[in-house]
């Protein structure tokens, strides 16, 4: 169920045993398992590797994991006479210069392909014995050394400029490249010197690509936590060559979080690079490094420092919200703990039509799509958007008797929607739900035990709740538009002879609006099942 170590076992079991009230997880660990068994070691080195050996061998519910069981795709340029390059996602499986990881995925293949194409590395492997060429040397993919259609010279610096556009470091090889396009031009060996001009544009455009240069290191992988979130950032000849969020498993024990997730990475055979970079502490540094460095075969340092180029890019390119003064502040300012889901909710309306409501869900950091609901108001007639708030809440409230664990739940509004959702609190017996509601403008909480907090005063909350409220709001105006849109859409729809209910409901399902319906053909009306002469009663009709 879960694998651990400690200095002292009944210390570590005492501080599992005080969590089981705040914890869920810790709780259905206690409920599940059966039986402890320990091990003795003779040192805390011997212990930390014993429980990553265990972990990648039991796969234990309850320890923090990485979804995927193997590593990233890394491209090797092997050792053999004739090098080629291929993909291995196992660090030393395969001996050669290895080159990576690439992320996502599938670009290990798509760069696999791209050497074959600029640097004509052989393609067959093993090199074969054979006396005419193969269809890849027509198509431009191999030189064919196994036909010496190239020297051995010619080839070995095809492999060295296939690494140097690898790594990155193009400037080793690209003043070599172009004294050999005027040495082929002037031989008159126009259809080389064309490769070579080839070769020189990608390197020329692979450092003009870069969004982030001159870092102050050749190799690195950057681990950037923020909540529960991940980002994977590799740094390849002191630039970033790649980016990935990490994928973790959901319902492991928070402890060593940062520990686990670094040793899980490498555990799968990852290529270890000579400096590791977080952005949060590690409570196992000391022991990470001396693991890192034998398995390397080489020293490793783990670093805090994160340069200010790499934390712009991640400003721009990545939304976070980093929990960790989040929760210092929330709980500083209310009393409790930032609950890990916070349910947030908006009604909608047009003059009492098409009123709506919307329920989003942040977790853990992040806004989780997955779980939006949105609710069309059914026992409400004209504008009563406290009477429609109730109804929403209500039905959303009683799903809640079904939790684990229960949400803090966001109203988008003053008191007065405060007061709905105490209303529907009490008459569902939901004792311990706690409920907000978020004033527009002033950007005022108020709390249901009487507290009026200001945001503006606290820059760490302002963003959490503005950007669930916001996203509500968001929600449920898109749906009231969208209800909207379906109506009119059907309105003008019953005055074409031939649509009834059923195709009204397929014309909107695949147009979503009339001028999508007007530039569709005939023939395309057709294949949805609309009778031709019903299609053309259709073009008729919009043409007007």
């Amino acid at each position: 169920m879960y694998i651990g170590k400690a200095k002292n076992l009944k210390s570590r079991l005492k501080g599992h045993w005080q969590n089981l009230k705040l914890d869920p997880k810790e709780r259905r660990i206690f409920e599940e398992s059966s039986r402890i068994e320990w091990i003795i070691t003779k040192s805390d080195y011997e212990a930390f590797v014993l429980e990553n050996e265990l972990i990648k061998q039991y796969k234990p519910k309850y320890n923090i994991r990485l979804k995927s069981g193997s590593g990233y795709p890394m491209l090797v340029i092997t050792d053999d006479e004739y090098p080629t390059v291929l993909i291995s996602r196992k660090y030393g499986e395969i001996k050669g210069e290895y080159f990576g990881p690439f992320l996502p995925a599938r670009t290990a293949r798509a760069m696999k392909d791209l050497i074959h194409k600029l640097f004509k590395l052989r393609t067959c492997d093993p090199l074969p014995k054979r006396n005419i060429v193969c269809f890849d040397y027509h198509l431009g993919l191999c030189s064919a050394p196994c036909v010496n259609k190239i020297s051995k010279k010619d080839y070995n610096f095809d492999v060295k400029a296939a690494k140097a556009f690898l790594s990155g470091n193009v400037k080793k090889v690209i003043y070599q490249l172009y004294d050999r396009i005027e040495e082929y031009t002037s031989k008159m060996m126009f259809e080389k010197a064309a490769i070579v001009r080839d070769q020189i544009t990608a390197m020329e455009n692979l450092v003009q690509t870069q969004e982030v240069l001159g870092l102050p290191f050749e190799e690195a992988d950057l681990f950037y936590f923020a909540g529960n979130k991940v980002l994977l950032v590799i740094i390849r000849g002191h630039r970033i060559v790649g980016k990935n969020f990490i994928d973790i498993t959901r319902q492991g024990l928070e402890d060593s979080f940062y520990d686990a997730v670094i040793t899980g990475y490498y555990s799968r055979g990852n290529f270890i690079p000579e400096i590791i970079i977080s952005n949060q502490p590690l409570s196992e540094k000391e022991n990470i490094q001396k693991w890192l460095s034998n398995k390397k075969g080489k020293q490793v340092q783990i670093e805090y420092q994160i340069p200010e180029q790499i934390i712009n890019f991640i400003e721009r390119n990545f939304s976070f919200i980093d929990l960790t003064d989040i929760k210092k502040k929330f709980a500083e300012v209310f009393g409790f703990q930032l609950p890990e889901r916070i349910e947030g909710f908006d009604i909608s309306t047009l003059q009492g039509e098409f009123t709506v409501g919307s329920c989003v869900v942040w977790e853990n950091g992040e806004m989780n799509k997955k779980e939006y609901r949105r609710f069309k108001v059914k026992t409400v007639k004209g504008v009563d958007d406290y009477a429609s708030l109730r109804e929403v809440l209500y039905r959303r409230f009683r799903r809640y008797k079904e939790f684990e664990q229960l949400p803090l739940v966001l109203i988008d509004g003053g008191k007065g929607q405060l007061k709905q959702g105490l209303i529907v609190k009490d008459a569902l017996g939901l004792e311990n739900l706690r409920v907000f509601s978020i004033a527009k403008k002033e950007e005022i909480i108020y709390t249901d035990d009487g507290k009026e907090v200001h945001l503006f005063d606290h820059k760490e909350l302002l963003k959490l709740f503005t950007t669930i409220r916001d996203e509500a709001h968001r929600f449920a105006i898109s749906y009231n538009r969208k209800l909207r849109e379906k109506e009119g859409l059907k309105e003008v729809l019953d005055n074409i002879k031939g649509i009834g209910k059923k195709r009204k409901e397929i014309l909107y399902r695949t147009y979503k609006t009339i001028d999508r319906i007007a530039m569709a053909k005939v023939e395309e009306l057709e294949k949805l099942g609309i009778p031709r002469k019903v299609a053309q009663n259709i073009k008729d009709y919009l043409s007007k």
